[in-house]
């Protein structure tokens, strides 16, 4: 009975493994066939690849200078608009307020220049050409021009206590930096004093300087 049953294992068919490949068998092998490009398809391949990314940067390029051309074509224009803005301005400040009372036909020119003068200032913000009237604020030598330092007032140092003449921008771009007065310490300091004198040296040599507070 025992010498049947081994007769029987023995002669049972072996099993058979199946020796398949296994996913990053098959990912290495893929990657072999894609490397095995023949030389002259792997160079027009990284011809078409580059005249691609060449053509990409062109198209930014040129869209990026459609827009800035189309944005500050009207530089030079508005800045020759700023003066006639200046002169309207400086004609209605220079009126004293008892002329007005006196003379009627006056008081109508000044009431068209006024109104003259918010047309024009309403046709600037349409293309995006806004005034610049700091009063009050930080200096900031991106914006403005310093032209005098004061030491009677109350303010603290680098804030603009008096506007000259208003300043520009057209969009992000800086059309004319705004004329102002800065307020110092009365108080006057070691580092200071010595920086001034670096200050006046450079601008005896000249070179143009800018106020720039900390």
């Amino acid at each position: 009975m025992q010498d049947k049953d081994k007769k029987s294992v023995s002669e049972s068919p072996e099993v058979e493994v199946s020796e398949e490949k296994t996913t990053p068998e098959i990912a290495i092998e893929n990657e072999k066939d894609e490397s095995d490009l023949p030389p002259q398809e792997e160079e027009l391949r990284d011809q078409l690849l580059r005249a691609l990314a060449d053509n990409e940067n062109i198209r930014r390029r040129a869209k990026k200078d459609v827009q800035e051309a189309s944005q500050f074509a009207i530089t030079n224009f508005a800045r020759d608009l700023l003066s006639v803005a200046d002169n309207m301005n400086r004609a209605l400040t220079s009126i004293p307020s008892e002329a007005l009372e006196e003379n009627e036909a006056l008081v109508a020119i000044v009431n068209g220049v006024e109104m003259t003068a918010r047309e024009l200032e309403s046709t600037l913000g349409k293309y995006k050409i806004k005034k610049i009237d700091p009063l009050g604020e930080r200096f900031d030598y991106n914006f403005h021009q310093a032209m005098f330092e004061t030491k009677d007032s109350n303010q603290e140092d680098g804030t603009i206590v008096e506007v000259l003449q208003p300043g520009y921008i057209l969009g992000e771009r800086l059309l004319r930096p705004a004329m102002v007065g800065v307020a110092r310490s009365k108080e006057d300091n070691p580092n200071e004093s010595a920086h001034k004198e670096e200050i006046s040296d450079n601008n005896s040599n000249g070179e143009d300087i800018s106020l720039k507070t900390p």
